[in-house]
């Protein structure tokens, strides 16, 4: 497995079970460079895994790093026939 692979997949584990979390404290957790977590998850931004939320609480912006929800993640068309399915099963149940 390529390292910028396996990279990618340890750094997007770690946002799945602690989202929220700027990228210095993803690389002290994770014991990694500042600057690989950043290169991993631009990777990760660019497949449409996770997205970025800036916050300010004081002077300083941080950006926070978020997963993205598996449902948006599906093909629109796919989406939609989940949908009426749904919608279907619930109608039985009535």
């Amino acid at each position: 497995m390529p390292k910028e692979s396996y990279t990618e997949d340890v750094v997007y584990a770690f946002v799945c079970r602690h989202p929220g979390m700027c990228t210095y404290f993803i690389s002290k957790k994770l014991g990694m460079t500042g600057g690989r977590v950043r290169y991993a998850l631009s990777k990760l931004k660019e497949k449409g895994l996770v997205k970025f939320k800036f916050e300010r609480r004081s002077t300083r912006i941080k950006k926070l790093t978020y997963p993205v929800d598996a449902w948006s993640l599906l093909p629109k068309v796919l989406r939609e026939e989940l949908k009426g399915m749904m919608k279907q099963k619930s109608s039985f149940r009535e």
